[in-house]
């Protein structure tokens, strides 16, 4: 063990006054500032333990922590109900504000209602085209496909294994 490490061991003994540096000691304490800048250490942790306060009563310092810790945590949590209550607030003075000014800037330029129809929808694409050429369209629309069907006629036992892998695979991509 070097003169350091003895140093150091005996550093706490010393700061507590139960006991002295031998002349050596003091010398080597004197001449190596890693052990004297860790007898300042020891020096300060020793002040520091001076001034702290007492607990005479540990059981009730326990008691007042969880009061305080409870406190807290229901602290926290009211504080979280009040920002998620603004949170939602916000959200509907914005969404009333949006249906408001929607409501009074009437319909947008270029869209169309569609009879029944519970929003606006916009189509550019029949900006151009006359009032008989709309109802045309509209009647089209209104006509069902005659002799198709858009569903296929064919079971699933019609096809073989491999078949229904191919299927399966252009469906999943």
């Amino acid at each position: 063990m070097n003169d350091c490490e003895r140093l150091s061991d005996r550093m706490p003994e010393v700061a507590l006054h139960r006991a002295e540096w031998t002349p050596d000691e003091a010398a080597h304490l004197a001449g190596c500032a890693d052990c004297l800048t860790e007898w300042e250490l020891v020096l300060a942790a020793r002040a520091l333990d001076e001034t702290a306060p007492t607990v005479s009563d540990p059981s009730a310092l326990a008691a007042a922590l969880q009061w305080r810790l409870a406190e807290d945590r229901v602290r926290r949590t009211r504080l979280r109900q009040a920002w998620a209550f603004a949170a939602a607030a916000g959200a509907a003075a914005a969404i009333l504000a949006a249906i408001v000014t929607q409501r009074d800037a009437g319909p947008a330029a270029g869209a169309r209602t569609v009879a029944g129809a519970e929003a606006l929808v916009p189509l550019p694409e029949l900006e151009g085209l006359g009032t008989a050429q709309l109802d045309t369209l509209l009647q089209s629309l209104d006509r069902p496909f005659a002799g198709t069907s858009t569903l296929d006629a064919s079971t699933l036992g019609e096809y073989e294994d491999g078949e229904l892998e191919q299927v399966f695979d252009t469906w999943e991509g």
